[in-house]
């Protein structure tokens, strides 16, 4: 079990209400380890967005969390978000109002009206109060200054000296799926099933099905992914009737059929 130094991170995660994570470079195993780190993060109540400027194709179809993914980033953006079905809205339009801008969501005939409870207000221009960046930023090109605001932790497996990042988790010769793997419990974070579905999908390309850049670790974080992917069955436990208790001397051990009779 690897051991990273997290308390900077613990302590910025503490106050944070929203988290953005950057993937710089698409590949299975980074969006699989975004993807994964950012399902552990709404789970504990964050407001998270994954962006990757590049649009995954059909082969990461099997990854959670993509609904999660944008691969558009601006800091003037405002996103208008409705805790509300989806499937209970009609239309949305807008319209100018002497100058000002009125967003209409119609929702459809019985369903219930969207309460202002259910509003969430996004300003892309405040940056968000966590992000973490999968890689090296230089290779986003002009949207590489969305470094330049915020708290940043970097994930890398390479040396990297970034002045910028508040904390880095820095683990060479190892893909992102085996960092997060155990990364997540430091971070008190959730790996559910879902989430280590995404690390063990990561880890099996990165490794070419644990065959390249392997450690003892590898293995064993892929077996941390794979027991967490299992769901426990317990089969239902028969009721014993009250007769059957009660008469319990008379039953053959370990089952409800009642002793046969001796025979002379």
């Amino acid at each position: 079990m690897k051991n990273y130094k997290v308390t900077e991170i613990n302590n910025l995660l503490s106050t944070a209400k929203s988290v953005l994570v950057a993937v710089p470079t698409l590949s299975v195993d980074s969006l699989a380890s975004a993807l994964a780190l950012a399902l552990s993060l709404k789970k504990s109540g964050k407001q998270v967005t994954v962006f990757c400027p590049q649009k995954p194709d059909q082969n990461y179809q099997k990854l959670g969390g993509l609904e999660m993914l944008t691969d558009t980033y601006s800091n003037s953006d405002l996103v208008l978000s409705l805790d509300y079905p989806i499937d209970q809205i009609e239309a949305v339009s807008y319209n100018d109002d002497g100058g000002r801008l009125n967003l209409v969501v119609k929702t459809k005939s019985g369903a219930a009206k969207v309460e202002t409870n259910q509003i969430q207000i996004n300003n892309n221009a405040a940056s968000a109060d966590l992000s973490f960046i999968f890689g090296d930023e230089s290779v986003l090109g002009e949207k590489a200054s969305i470094i330049n605001q915020g708290n940043w932790v970097l994930i890398t497996p390479t040396q990297s000296q970034k002045l910028w990042a508040k904390a880095t988790v820095f683990d060479p010769d190892a893909p992102f799926s085996e960092i997060l793997t155990f990364l997540l419990p430091l971070l008190n974070l959730e790996m559910d099933p879902e989430v280590a579905k995404n690390l063990l999908i990561g880890l099996r390309v990165a490794t070419q099905s644990f065959s390249v850049n392997v450690s003892p670790e590898t293995f064993e974080a892929g077996a941390l992914c794979l027991r967490a992917t299992q769901v426990a069955f317990t089969p239902p436990v028969e009721a014993t009737p009250i007769e059957n208790v009660e008469k319990s001397g008379n039953l053959v051990p370990g089952t409800n059929q009642p002793n046969p009779t001796p025979t002379a």
